[in-house]
């Protein structure tokens, strides 16, 4: 029989708004409904979604709210109609956004509510600490990707060693059939990043003739589709240009003039577009959250194949994380981990979360 405690020491925000720095409180260890598992979380990642959640709580959740929504860890209750997961297995997932996460202090892990077709069976091969920096970012990758590209296309990914930006290249470049995957960063260490997971060129974005040179690697042409996964309005607007007259803009986030939800700003991004007859295409993950969402059959499928296909290129070894450094799961440690996500001027990678002493603590 699996030993449960009542409560666990989460880590969160307790206040409606204005809640970063987060800190620790008591919660009820939550119990899984109709297709949900609940995953002992032995790893996390840090996400810019968790201190953008603390600062307005935009899902309107009553206070205290346990973040950390990268999970990865071990099922050890399921709800009626889960069939494909048993007790023990090793899982990764992605926790509600718009629920709750599962970091905790202590060294014995967290408690977290995955949606089944929002988990994948973790192979052997891969670490815990890998697999959980996964869910958030891949399917952001995933979702501004998969449906989108076709063989032998044009793709230009900025900012190609960040969080997304990193799986998004390799994904591109090694998966999906990508004819020429191109990326920019802004310092030598980044380049190389974007270079060794599979693009072709990296050009230094700062460079005052950047433009001129991504668009001669199209032949002029410009490029079939464009993912920009920077939240930057001046970026919108520079990428928007390198698109090719009928081509595909996809954006990651609630889009242009809304790169942050606390005002609405004059974006030029549309007019461009729309002079190319070039499609505006958002892919935002969060769309499939909120109160009273309703997740179709088809968007669960999309889910559930994105976070199968995180494990198995992983384990294919054609799309892995690059983690940049690694945090215990205590409040100071979030909380810097957050803040320099937050202050970040060319980061790259990811930062892991342990929230178990030991991968083999279960």
């Amino acid at each position: 029989m699996i030993d449960v405690p009542d409560t666990y020491d989460a880590i969160g925000y307790i206040s409606d708004g204005n809640g970063f720095p987060l800190t620790s409180f008591a919660r009820p260890v939550p119990q899984p409904k109709d297709n949900e598992l609940l995953v002992r979380v032995l790893s996390s990642s840090l996400n810019p979604l968790e201190f953008k959640l603390a600062d307005l709580n935009f899902f309107g959740n009553k206070p205290p709210v346990a973040l950390g929504f990268d999970v990865a860890g071990v099922v050890i209750a399921k709800g009626r109609n889960v069939t494909d997961f048993a007790i023990g297995d090793s899982v990764v997932g992605m926790a509600d956004c718009d629920g709750h996460g599962g970091w905790a202090t202590g060294g014995q892990g967290g408690y977290a509510v995955v949606r089944s077709y929002l988990a994948a069976k973790k192979p052997e091969a891969v670490s815990f600490q890998d697999a959980g920096v996964l869910p958030i970012c891949f399917l952001a990758a995933y979702l501004g990707l998969k449906p989108h590209v076709e063989g032998g296309e044009t793709i230009y990914i900025p900012g190609g060693a960040g969080g997304v930006g990193h799986l998004a290249v390799q994904m591109a470049a090694r998966t999906l059939g990508a004819g020429l995957v191109v990326s920019s960063a802004s310092t030598d260490h980044n380049r190389q990043i974007a270079s060794d997971c599979g693009a072709y060129a990296v050009i230094d974005y700062k460079s005052p003739d950047a433009s001129d040179q991504l668009v001669a690697l199209t032949k002029g042409e410009g490029f079939d589709i464009v993912f920009d996964a920077t939240y930057s309005e001046k970026s919108f607007e520079q990428t928007a240009h390198l698109v090719r007259p009928g081509g595909r803009w996809v954006v990651l986030g609630v889009g242009p003039g809304r790169t942050t939800r606390t005002s609405v700003t004059e974006s030029r991004v549309d007019q461009i577009l729309a002079s190319k007859g070039a499609m505006n295409i958002n892919a935002n993950v969060l769309s499939f959250f909120g109160e009273g969402k309703l997740i179709d059959g088809d968007a669960q499928f999309f889910l559930s194949t994105g976070m199968e296909a995180s494990m198995r290129w992983h384990s294919e070894g054609v799309v892995r994380p690059l983690i940049a450094k690694a945090v215990n799961a205590s409040v100071d440690g979030i909380n810097s981990g957050l803040q320099s996500l937050r202050e970040a001027s060319g980061g790259y990678g990811k930062i892991a979360v342990a929230l178990s002493s030991s991968e083999s603590s279960y």
